[in-house]
C-alpha cells in the first residue's frame, strides 16, 4: 500500500498555490483549512474536498490569506507571490463599469475578445472573468471560437454558453 503524500501550505494575502498533477492515474485532493481562496474566480468552500486528476494545472488564489492542504502526489507545487490576479480584477472592474453604464443607457453591454498565442492563459483569463461576472449576478455569454480546443464543445466546432 502506498502512502498518501500530505502537504500543507500557508498562503499570504495576494498569493497563490500552483500545482500540477501529471502522473498517470493520479488524484490530488485539495481542501481549504482556514481563510478564503478561489479557483478561476470561483470561491472555494472551506472544508470541501476538491479532486484534481492527471493533466490538471491549478492555481488557487487568496486575497486575504489561507491554509491549504493537498493530499496526493503533485508533479510541481509551490506558492507564488507574484500573480496576475490584480490585473484580472481590474479588467473585471472595467467591464462591470461598462455593464452598469449600458444598463443606465439601455444599450448593449461590453463585447470582449481575448486573443493571443497558444498557452499564454487566454482560457484561464476568460474563465476568471466569467466567474467574476456571475458572482456579480450577471449572465454573460461565452463563445469559444478556438476550434482547436474542446472546452465547451467538440474540437473542430464553435460553442456557446449562456451563464
Amino acid at each position: 500500500m502506498t502512502e498518501v503524500q500530505l502537504q500543507e501550505f500557508k498562503l499570504d494575502p495576494d498569493s497563490e498555490l500552483r500545482f500540477e498533477v501529471e502522473s498517470k492515474n493520479e488524484k490530488v485532493v485539495l481542501e481549504i483549512k482556514s481563510g478564503y481562496a478561489e479557483l478561476f474566480g470561483t470561491e472555494l468552500v472551506k472544508g470541501n474536498q476538491y479532486e484534481f486528476h492527471t493533466g490538471a494545472k491549478v492555481a488557487v488564489f487568496t486575497w486575504h490569506g489561507c491554509t491549504v492542504e493537498l493530499r496526493g502526489r503533485t508533479e510541481v507545487s509551490y506558492v507564488a507571490k507574484e500573480t496576475p490576479m490584480v490585473v484580472y480584477l481590474n479588467v473585471h472592474a472595467a467591464l462591470e463599469q461598462q455593464r452598469v453604464s449600458a444598463e443606465q443607457e439601455s444599450t448593449r453591454g461590453p463585447v470582449t475578445m481575448v486573443v493571443g498565442p497558444g498557452d499564454v492563459g487566454k482560457s484561464t483569463l476568460t474563465r476568471i472573468l466569467l466567474n467574476y461576472a456571475v458572482r456579480m449576478g450577471r449572465r454573460p455569454i461565452y463563445v469559444d471560437l478556438d476550434v482547436g480546443q474542446g472546452h465547451i464543445s467538440v474540437p473542430g466546432t464553435i460553442g456557446e454558453i449562456h451563464a
